[in-house]
């Protein structure tokens, strides 16, 4: 059940109207528990089974946990968590790994009588079961909740699939008083829009352009191998961000005001700052619950960055089990290490005042986090650095598949003006005042998008993490 779909909006539609038919607490939680339900199980009803079994193991170790502060028993129920994780996330890439290495047939994937398929938002909902049962051992969460909300908390489903990972500070006290107003009726339904627009508009529309490039890389030349790697972080971006928008415009609309997961990322002026930005959740999770637990910058210059490096690294496998994306984590890494060393030292390559001198910070780390993209997105190490060598070191001219900048380029201006919007701590006095008249006709456009679209792109790229 795409949030982009039409089965989606009559199932949103339906929800939202019981939802607010009946001024009853318990009876709206069983509402959204009841929808939270039925759309997991819209993918695939068996892992329905698979992940309350999880809710349910993690509940019984948060009494316990509370009532002694056991290391031990956090330290079972996270390597559960984690082995869960990593049988069905890291089982081939382990095993194929080990094959290649040992030449055994013990870890031959391709004779194994049986398939492994990985279940939906597994990366997501153990991250946020992970925290709150660590919250819970740190004296984090005030009062335990029952098993009944403890359920709806991690399957709550505008944001169960991919994101924004929440705490439970970001759920549990809007549950004292679901009410909504005016305000969050306008923030909601525009962010839907918003959203929507992202992911239909650009990611689907670049997707189809530049997946053939990325499928197939030694078939086109350096000019369009860039191309495809600028149009990749737009695509990323409007379909990540589309989809966090869509999230966060239907749990407002429910009366719940969950994380903010983008805040014009590409605006930052160095890898610091934009990590601060981009998927917010997931880099203040990898701090609180990894890079702090490591040591943090409490030690030496060289154990901070050993530290960073592991965090990053972590980071990039969470994404998915490949050497690619171990590859780009460790990249931001090093970018970061480079960060900390050059100021650490007090080296500056630009003047810190200016405008100009700002564009050019902006526009290198733009370009930093571009290029690192290339490993986010390829689909080996080997296709990454033919990526790499077709621009520093051999030029390869354009064949007879060319990437076409003139269809390209007007999606990558289209998701550079949805990203700006995001960067305005104010909006213009005229669109304050005629707010509701813009947002009617930004829904009537949206909802014209929507018909001709609705069902036609692709899954949101995060779906596979």
């Amino acid at each position: 059940m795409i949030f982009t779909s039409t089965l989606f909006f009559v199932f949103f539609l339906i929800v939202y109207v019981l939802y607010w038919s009946w001024d009853s607490r318990k009876y709206r939680e069983w509402i959204l528990l009841i929808a939270s339900l039925v759309f997991y199980a819209s993918w695939n009803p068996p892992f329905l089974l698979h992940l309350l079994g999880i809710v349910f193991l993690n509940y019984l170790f948060l009494k316990p946990i509370a009532r002694t502060k056991s290391k031990k028993l956090l330290t079972i129920i996270v390597l559960i968590d984690l082995i869960n994780l990593g049988i069905f996330k890291y089982f081939y890439f382990v095993s194929d790994n080990l094959f290649y290495a040992t030449n055994l047939s013990l870890f031959n994937t391709s004779t194994f009588s049986f398939r492994i398929i990985l279940p939906l938002a597994i990366s997501f909902y153990t991250f946020q079961v992970m925290a709150f049962v660590i919250d819970v051992y740190r004296g984090k969460v005030e009062e335990l909740p029952n098993f009944f909300h403890f359920t709806l908390f991690l399957l709550f489903f505008p944001q169960l699939v991919a994101g924004p990972i929440m705490r439970a500070k970001d759920f549990f006290p809007r549950l004292e008083n679901l009410r909504i107003h005016k305000t969050a009726i306008f923030t909601g339904l525009f962010l839907i829009g918003l959203g929507a627009c992202k992911k239909i508009l650009i990611a689907d529309n670049l997707g189809g352009l530049i997946d053939p490039v990325f499928l197939r890389p030694r078939e086109y030349g350096s000019g369009s191998l860039l191309l495809a790697t600028i149009g990749f972080t737009w695509q990323v971006y409007s379909d990540f961000s589309g989809y966090t928008d869509v999230a966060k415009g239907c749990a407002l609309l429910f009366g719940f005001n969950i994380p903010r997961n983008f805040n014009a990322p590409f605006f930052s002026k160095n890898i610091h700052e934009l990590w601060r930005k981009w998927h917010i959740t997931l880099g203040t999770w990898l701090k609180d619950y990894i890079y702090i637990p490591l040591g943090g910058s409490r030690g030496s210059e060289a154990r901070t960055n050993i530290n960073q490096t592991i965090t990053f690294a972590l980071g990039g496998l969470w994404h998915g089990a490949n050497w690619t994306f171990l590859a780009w984590g460790l990249s931001h890494g090093l970018f970061l290490f480079v960060e900390r060393t050059f100021e650490r030292k007090g080296i500056k390559i630009l003047p810190e005042t200016g405008k100009f001198f700002t564009g050019i910070r902006i526009f290198w780390t733009y370009s930093l986090f571009t290029l690192a993209g290339v490993f986010f997105r390829t689909i080996n190490i080997s296709d990454s650095f033919y990526f790499f060598e077709s621009w520093f070191y051999h030029i390869r001219p354009e064949q007879a598949n060319t990437l076409s900048f003139n269809l390209v380029i007007p999606y990558i201006i289209g998701g550079f003006i949805f990203h700006s919007a995001e960067a305005p701590t104010h909006y213009p006095l005229w669109f304050q005042r005629n707010r509701t008249k813009l947002l009617l006709a930004f829904l009537l456009i949206g909802a014209l998008i929507f018909g001709n679209y609705a069902g036609k792109g692709q899954d949101f790229i995060y779906f596979a993490f």
